[in-house]
């Protein structure tokens, strides 16, 4: 197995609904083959369609492989993550780069432990998608201390993963000279 393999396998952030929350598809998409496939494909009713399909994806094994790995989105053909591309470019050991997605999974689970406690029990929604809805419901009503306290966690493992994702993970389109 090489480190592309190793790492993705370790990880499947991109695709579990942690770093994003839908996938959208490109003209060189198959819709019609990605729906027959199994995955929940939708269009937006806006003045542009766009079609896409919410995270995490359906397609995701218990083992973070993917199901539809021959005929996944161009949107998923194309992302490679930082980590991935720092580890394939030698600028970071493969042992550092494994370390770091499974730290970072622990950071996402502990989100996701903080969102249980405070009611959201969705997991087949996105992470930003179940924070969001979160923090509406905390904004909106009414709120003991203990809930607050939570929420105040919440909101800062949720700035702190942030951070790290836009550090780490999400990659860059690398400016022309």
């Amino acid at each position: 197995m090489n480190l592309g393999e190793q790492l993705c396998l370790a990880c499947g952030l991109c695709c579990d609904g942690t770093l994003f929350d839908n996938v959208q598809l490109g003209a060189g998409d198959d819709a019609q083959k990605l729906k027959a496939l199994g995955l929940p494909v939708a269009v937006t009713r806006g003045r542009t369609a766009i079609t896409f399909f919410r995270q995490p994806c359906v397609a995701l094994c218990a083992d973070r492989k993917c199901r539809v790995y021959a005929d996944r989105p161009g949107q998923c053909r194309a992302f490679e993550c930082g980590v991935f591309k720092d580890a394939q470019a030698g600028r970071i050991a493969e042992a550092a780069a494994l370390r770091l997605v499974k730290s970072t999974r622990k950071k996402a689970d502990a989100i996701r432990q903080l969102l249980r406690k405070l009611g959201d029990t969705d997991e087949q929604r996105s992470l930003g998608d179940r924070f969001r809805r979160t923090q509406r419901r905390m904004e909106t009503g009414d709120v003991d201390a203990e809930a607050g306290e939570t929420f105040a966690e919440l909101g800062l493992a949720v700035h702190q993963f942030n951070l790290l994702a836009h550090d780490k993970f999400y990659t860059r389109v690398e400016a022309a000279s």
